[in-house]
C-alpha cells in the first residue's frame, strides 16, 4: 500500500503540480520522491542518490542544437561559483563566495533576495581559504541552510532571506571551515567541515532550531581522552607517532550521501596532517578512518561499516568526492551499490549493505599503486612512490595531489548505465628537502595540465568513451533522460554530448570558466539548463591567466538556456588588469631562489598560485599586480598581519624578517617577468637589464 501511495504521489509531482503551503515547502516525502520529479532540483545531487540525472526529455539529442540563452544574472561572488543551485517551485537558491546566499526567479533570473553572513576572513591561515569557497545550500520546510567558512550553520527564511537561527559547528580557530553543501535527512541538517590538521566529524542538527541530535567522529582524539564511540578505540590502534592527534584529520568536507532504502548515511573522509606519512606515523599505521567511506545509521549516527581506500596515505588522496548510489547487475545478480571516483585514480564499486568491495579499476593514469587487491581491498603500492623512503627523496607520482577527480560532481545515467566523470591527468613531484621540508608541485613547464570527460561503465570497470579538454579542472556533469550529458569547461564553454557515444551536439561561449556542474529544471512546461559560471575553487590557482586565456576570467553568473526565443545577449569584456611597474629587482639570485623555496614551503601557492602566478581579479590578489604602496607595506602585511581582516594571516611565527624579504624578492622577480611580457619583452618599458 505504501508503494502504491508513493507512486500516486510521484505521478502528481511529475505532472508539475506545485506544492501548496508557501515558499520552498520541501518536506521529507517530497525529497524521497525527487527522482521522479524533473521540474525541481531539490538537493545537492538532485535526489538522495546523488546521481545528478534528470528525467526531463524536452531538451534531447534531436533538438539540443536549438538551445538559446534565455537569461543571465550577475552574482556577487568575486571568487567564482562552485555551488550547485537548488530549484524549488521555480525559485533558484544559490550560494557564492563568503557563503553569500541568493534567491532568484527561475523564469527571468530576477533577484528576489540576497544574504551576506559577514564571515570572518581572518580566523586562521587554513580557514582563510575556506571562507572563499561554498558548494551549495539545502532547502527544507520553508528554510534555506548554508554553512560558512568560519564554521557556522545558518538557517534562513526562504521567503525573505532573513536569518532564523545560527549555530557554531566546527570552531574555525583551529583551521576548520565549512565549504560543503548541507544535506537534510529525516528532519535533520547534516554538515561536516574541512581544514588541514583538524579533527573530522559530521553533525546532525534539528532543522527547526539547530539543536545537535548526533555527532560522529571520524578519527580518535588523543590517548588521554575517552572515546566518544566504541569504534574509535579500534581506530586508535592504527595511529602512532609523536602527538599524531594534533593533525588527525578525516574531515568530511563534501561527500554526505543518504540511502533512503536502507536509511543510512555514507561519508567520504579526507586525509590527515602532515601529508608525509613518514612524519605523521613512522610506524606505518593505517590511520583509520581517514581516506575512507564510512556507513552510519541515519537516525542515530551509529557506525555500521567502513572501507579504507588509501591506508597510511602520503599523497593527499582524499576520499571526499561525491558518492553515487545505484542498483547494478553484477555477474547476473542485482546489487545495491555505491560508486566513488576519488582523487587516487581508482573507481570503486561497493555493496552498500555490507561495505564489500565489488570491483575497482583505475580510470586515469596511476603510478602510486599497481591495482587493488580484491581479497584484502588494499592497494598494491609501488614502493618507489613513497618518496620519503627514496634515496633521492623525490618521486613523480600520478595522479596529482589535486586528484584525478576532485570535487567537480560526476553524474550517472541509469538508462545508459554510464557514469560521466571529469578527469584530470598530470602528476605531482613530491620531494623532501632537509631545510624546506616537503614540497609538492605539478609540472607546468614539462607537462600540460590536461583534462578530459570520461564515460565510465561501472559494471565492466572500463572506459566507454572520452573527450579530451585543453585544460584540467573542467566542470561537473549533468545527465538527462534526453540522452544528453552537459559539462562546462575551464576554457569557458558549455557543451552537450550524446550520452551513448560522446558526440559533441552543441556548445556555447560562457564568457567565463566553469567548474561547477550545470543543472536542469522546468517551469510551465519549459525546460531550462542552468550554468553557474565563474572560475572558482582550486581553478583560481591552477589556471593562471596566461594558461586559461581571457575567456576564463569573466564574472560570476548564472546563465539559463532553453528552446524558446533568445531574450538577451551575453556581454563579454574580460580585459586583464594593467600590470603595475614593479620595484627595481636587485636581489642576489641565491636570495630569489631561497624565496622561491620558502614560497612553496610556507604554502603561499595555495592561495596566491604556483610560482606566484595567480588569478587577478578575485578576493585573493595576484601578487605580481601589487601596487607600489603594497610593496612598501610588505613586512607589515606578511609578518604583522595588517590585512588579517581580508584573510592574510601574519607569519611572524614561521618566518624571520630575512626570510620574508627573500619571498618578497621572489615575488618581485615574478612581477618583473610579467611586466616584461606585457611590455613586449624588449619593447618600451621593459625592465630587462635594470
Amino acid at each position: 500500500m505504501k508503494i502504491i501511495c508513493l507512486l500516486i504521489f510521484n505521478t502528481f509531482l511529475s505532472a508539475g503540480l506545485s506544492h501548496a503551503g508557501g515558499v520552498a515547502q520541501v518536506d521529507a516525502q517530497r525529497l524521497l520522491a525527487a527522482p521522479y520529479n524533473g521540474n525541481d532540483w531539490l538537493s545537492y545531487g538532485r535526489a538522495y542518490n546523488e546521481q545528478r540525472f534528470s528525467p526531463l526529455t524536452n531538451i534531447n539529442e534531436k533538438n539540443v542544437n536549438k538551445l538559446h540563452m534565455d537569461w543571465y544574472a550577475d552574482i556577487h561572488s568575486e571568487d567564482g561559483l562552485v555551488s550547485t543551485p537548488i530549484v524549488v517551485d521555480g525559485i533558484i537558491y544559490l550560494s557564492g563566495a563568503f557563503a553569500r546566499v541568493f534567491a532568484l526567479d527561475g523564469k527571468s533570473g530576477q533577484k528576489i533576495w540576497s544574504y551576506d553572513p559577514q564571515v570572518n576572513r581572518g580566523a586562521s591561515v587554513d580557514s582563510s581559504w575556506s571562507v572563499r569557497v561554498n558548494h551549495g545550500v539545502a532547502v527544507y520546510e520553508g528554510r534555506v541552510y548554508v554553512g560558512t567558512g568560519d564554521c557556522r550553520l545558518i538557517a534562513l527564511d526562504a521567503a525573505s532571506g532573513k536569518e532564523v537561527w545560527s549555530i557554531g559547528s566546527c570552531g574555525a580557530v583551529g583551521g576548520a571551515g565549512i565549504t560543503g553543501a548541507p544535506r537534510v535527512v529525516n528532519g535533520m541538517v547534516l554538515i561536516g567541515h574541512g581544514g588541514a590538521g583538524v579533527r573530522g566529524y559530521v553533525s546532525a542538527y534539528d532543522s527547526n532550531n539547530g539543536k545537535l541530535i548526533w555527532r560522529f567522529y571520524t578519527v580518535p582524539r588523543g590517548p588521554k581522552h575517552k572515546f566518544e564511540q566504541p569504534e574509535l578505540k579500534v581506530a586508535a590502534n592504527t595511529w602512532h607517532g609523536h602527538k599524531w592527534w594534533q593533525g588527525a584529520g578525516g574531515t568530511v568536507r563534501n561527500a554526505i550521501t543518504y540511502d533512503q532504502e536502507l536509511n543510512r548515511i555514507y561519508l567520504g573522509t579526507a586525509g590527515s596532517y602532515p601529508t608525509m606519512a613518514g612524519l605523521r606515523d613512522p610506524e606505518g599505521g593505517d590511520n583509520l578512518y581517514t581516506e575512507s567511506i564510512v556507513a552510519l545509521d541515519a537516525d542515530t549516527g551509529k557506525y555500521i561499516w567502513h572501507y579504507q581506500q588509501v591506508p597510511h596515505d602520503t599523497w593527499g588522496y582524499n576520499a571526499t568526492a561525491d558518492i553515487v548510489l545505484a542498483d547494478l547487475t553484477l555477474e547476473g545478480k542485482s546489487r545495491k551499490v555505491l560508486m566513488q571516483a576519488p582523487k587516487n585514480g581508482f573507481f570503486y564499486v561497493l555493496d552498500r549493505q555490507t561495505g564489500e568491495l565489488l570491483s575497482a579499476n583505475n580510470y586515469a593514469r596511476v603510478t602510486w599503486a599497481k591495482g587493488i587487491d580484491m581479497k584484502t581491498g588494499r592497494p598494491i603500492e609501488h614502493p618507489e612512490a613513497r618518496y620519503y623512503n627514496r634515496p633521492d627523496l623525490k618521486a613523480t607520482v600520478y595522479p596529482n595531489i589535486g586528484g584525478a577527480h576532485s570535487w567537480q560532481p560526476m553524474s550517472f545515467n541509469p538508462k545508459s548505465g554510464l557514469v560521466y566523470l571529469p578527469v584530470q591527468d598530470f602528476p605531482t613531484i613530491y620531494s623532501v628537502d632537509a631545510e624546506y621540508g616537503l614540497t609538492f608541485k605539478p609540472l607546468p613547464d614539462q607537462i600540460k595540465l590536461k583534462g578530459r570527460l570520461v564515460a565510465w561503465d561501472p559494471v565492466t570497470q572500463s572506459e566507454r568513451w572520452r573527450v579530451d579538454h585543453d585544460l584540467a579542472l573542467n566542470g561537473g556533469t549533468l545527465a538527462t533522460a534526453g540522452d544528453l550529458v552537459f559539462q562546462g569547461t575551464a576554457t569557458g564553454e558549455l557543451r552537450a554530448y550524446s550520452a551513448q557515444k560522446g558526440e559533441l551536439l552543441w556548445s556555447t561561449e560562457l564568457g567565463s570558466s566553469m567548474q561547477a556542474a550545470p543543472i536542469t529544471y522546468a517551469i510551465d512546461g519549459q525546460q531550462y539548463i542552468l550554468a553557474p559560471v565563474g572560475l572558482g575553487g582550486e581553478g583560481r590557482m591552477t589556471h593562471a591567466d596566461q594558461a586559461a586565456g581571457p575567456n576564463a576570467l569573466g564574472p560570476s553568473r548564472l546563465i539559463a538556456y532553453s528552446l524558446g526565443k533568445q531574450h538577451a545577449s551575453l556581454p563579454v569584456n574580460n580585459q586583464p588588469p594593467q600590470v603595475p611597474r614593479p620595484p627595481k629587482g636587485d636581489a642576489d639570485p641565491a636570495v630569489i631562489a631561497h624565496g622561491a623555496k620558502l614560497y612553496s614551503a610556507m604554502g603561499c601557492y595555495f592561495c596566491h598560485g604556483e610560482n606566484a602566478v595567480g588569478m587577478a581579479g578575485g578576493s585573493i590578489p595576484d601578487l605580481r599586480y601589487m601596487s607600489a604602496n603594497t610593496h612598501v607595506e610588505w613586512p607589515a602585511v606578511v609578518l604583522g598581519g595588517s590585512r588579517k581582516d581580508k584573510g592574510m594571516m601574519p607569519f611572524y611565527r614561521y618566518l624571520e624578517h630575512e626570510d620574508s624579504e627573500a619571498i618578497h624578492s621572489f615575488v618581485i622577480e615574478q612581477a618583473r617577468k610579467l611586466y616584461n611580457k606585457k611590455a613586449g619583452l624588449l619593447g618600451a618599458g621593459s625592465l630587462l637589464g635594470h
